[in-house]
């Protein structure tokens, strides 16, 4: 055999062995983030049609569900690696043993949450007396509890009824109840189909719905640059909507279903929060930070018995990650 053929037989059998090896090597999968149709979390949307994920070198995998309950339950289950919760929804599971970290805020409702209330019932004093629905142990609960601090009320003073969000029109229309916390479309929808009154929204009481991106503890020990490079183009997302905000509605708008001027509507109920206000509430040295609302929910989720023991909140919120965005 002459050098020639040797030399190319030897070099088949490496090109062999390296495609091998490579074999071998576990592919990075995708990272999996569970998302449901809610304004406030539709920049993870755009910013994976605009491709910033992409640009930043991350995989994503957007899970899409249409009832926000089963995106919670994915992510206690181990099924997506990240979901687009309330915080008081990441406490709940995170207090209740799914380790996870918040690494951003996405928004905080600004006037799409409220109380509606019948004909007769004109101002928050009016509320004494009246059976009120809202679903009990959520934030809506807490929410209540807000308005009813506005009107000098206090929560023996009214009838809480237990209903879920969507049935609070029907309910008031059946004589149920006479006031219902919900949010929208509902909230404008009962005002209207009861005859009644919006009495108070969100925007009295900001920032205390707010939403999160929030990661499985395992996936973000085990890819912290991946976790970075998501969070980067999240925030790049943000940024095109404030500069070019009527295509990103109808981009947004397209992924829900709805027309762009409808996402508008619901985009005005909410206040997208930028990496600015990111690195403001994350930062227990200013005057307003997540850390004193997220100690005040998981004390009303404790007080109501829905968690058996007060988390770490300086363990759940990791700002690390919008930190390194700092310029």
């Amino acid at each position: 055999m002459n050098n020639s053929i040797r030399a190319f037989i030897l070099t088949i059998i490496m090109l062999i062995l390296a495609q091998s090896g490579m074999a071998c090597v576990p592919q990075k999968q995708p990272i999996s983030i569970a998302i449901s149709s809610w304004a406030g979390v539709e920049p993870v949307e755009l910013a994976a049609q605009l491709g910033y994920f992409e640009k930043h070198g991350v995989e994503v995998k957007l899970i899409r569900f249409s009832v926000y309950s089963d995106s919670i339950e994915a992510l206690i289950d181990g099924k997506v690696d990240a979901g687009m919760h309330t915080l008081d929804d990441a406490i709940r599971y995170y207090a209740g043993g799914r380790d996870v970290r918040v690494v951003l805020l996405t928004d905080y409702s600004f006037g799409n949450d409220g109380l509606v209330a019948r004909p007769g019932i004109d101002s928050l004093t009016d509320l004494r007396g009246a059976r009120i629905g809202v679903e009990t142990e959520t934030v809506g609960h807490l929410s209540l509890l807000k308005i009813l601090e506005a009107g000098k009320l206090a929560e023996n003073d009214v009838t809480i009824v237990n209903i879920p969000t969507w049935e609070i029109e029907q309910s008031m229309l059946n004589g149920i109840v006479d006031a219902g916390v919900t949010w929208e479309p509902y909230l404008t929808r009962t005002a209207r189909e009861t005859g009644g009154k919006i009495l108070i929204t969100s925007r009295e009481y900001p920032e205390t719905i707010i939403t999160t991106m929030t990661f499985d503890a395992a996936i973000v020990k085990q890819r912290p640059q991946d976790i970075q490079n998501i969070v980067a183009a999240y925030f790049d997302a943000v940024d095109y909507i404030k500069e070019n905000p009527q295509d990103a509605y109808q981009r947004m708008g397209q992924a829900e279903g709805i027309s762009a001027m409808e996402f508008e509507e619901q985009a005005a109920g909410i206040q997208y929060l930028h990496l600015a206000d990111n690195l403001t509430l994350l930062n227990e040295q200013s005057e307003v930070h997540a850390y004193g609302q997220a100690d005040t929910i998981a004390q009303f989720l404790f007080d109501q018995g829905i968690i058996k023991s007060m988390p770490d909140i300086h363990q759940l919120l990791m700002p690390l990650f919008i930190q390194a965005l700092r310029k």
